[in-house]
């Protein structure tokens, strides 16, 4: 394992900001071949782009393990909850229901007219999706992927659905024609955070004339440094967003049914 007696220690606070560059791009090539079982891993693709792409936003296809992910798919069943008003976002209702009560300023539906034409309708949603940091156990590969490359991120959804009449009931049945999600983040570091990363000058395999700790497999790698290369001109961060992909997850997209007359507490105005 190498020395891992002081991985404290800041080996980079004495490179210079292209020595620096230098190394993230070595950091990168070495993620990429550790994590070979992940098919088009994202973090090394995004740091190559904070030092290459001068800041330029960055599209990407979104990859299987990000839309398989259990963060996100919980995330996913999460905003059907929301669209659907069985339970409060953010503290307060959100959704269907609100609006067949009249409760959205901007857009009253009416469920009898809606139910009688089956016209579509729209919804559209964003939340925080967190990739936590695991200190007693591991995560999949895929998701240490995304915990280093996106962490915490926004996932925006967007639904068309349409509402139909129960028989005898008088709730409404919800049936949803589409949905489809992505991913969004801006991909910068914070000066007063670190994290303990592969070195990918251990035993200088790159021949560099001046190695990272090359006694080190695990270093230490404090931000700080990154906002020095950031000052220096030698990388820049950037807003990033995934292609959207479709959802049909029954779990997630299959139909439901509402009671237009549910008591609500407090509502979003804007939602």
């Amino acid at each position: 394992m190498g020395d891992l007696t002081d991985l404290t220690r800041d080996h980079l606070k004495d490179l210079p900001p292209a020595e620096i560059a230098e190394w993230y791009l070595r950091l990168a090539a070495l993620i990429e071949k550790k994590n070979n079982k992940v098919k088009n891993a994202l973090a090394p693709a995004f740091l190559r782009h904070y030092i290459q792409g001068r800041g330029k936003e960055l599209k990407f296809p979104p990859p299987d393990h990000l839309k398989s992910s259990k963060y996100v798919v919980d995330v996913l069943k999460d905003h059907r909850a929301w669209y659907l008003t069985e339970k409060p976002f953010k503290g307060k209702w959100v959704g269907i229901i609100p609006r067949l009560q009249g409760k959205h300023p901007a857009a009253k539906w009416d469920a009898k007219g809606l139910s009688d034409t089956k016209m579509p309708l729209t919804l559209a949603l964003n939340s925080l999706v967190e990739i936590e940091v695991k200190w007693f156990s591991s995560h999949t590969p895929g998701d240490t992927d995304l915990m280093t490359s996106l962490r915490g991120f926004q996932l925006h959804t967007f639904c068309a659905f349409s509402l139909s009449a129960i028989p005898g009931k008088s709730d409404l049945r919800v049936n949803f024609l589409s949905w489809s999600a992505y991913a969004a983040d801006r991909y910068d570091f914070d000066a007063d955070e670190h994290f303990t990363v592969p070195n990918p000058d251990y035993n200088n395999p790159s021949k560099v004339a001046r190695p990272v700790a090359p006694r080190s497999e695990m270093v230490t790698v404090y931000h700080r440094n990154a906002i020095r290369m950031e000052k220096a001109g030698h990388a820049k961060p950037y807003d990033l967003h995934s292609e959207p992909w479709i959802i049909i997850d029954p779990a997630i997209a299959g139909p439901a049914q509402i009671s237009p007359t549910k008591k609500l507490g407090p509502v979003l105005p804007w939602q």
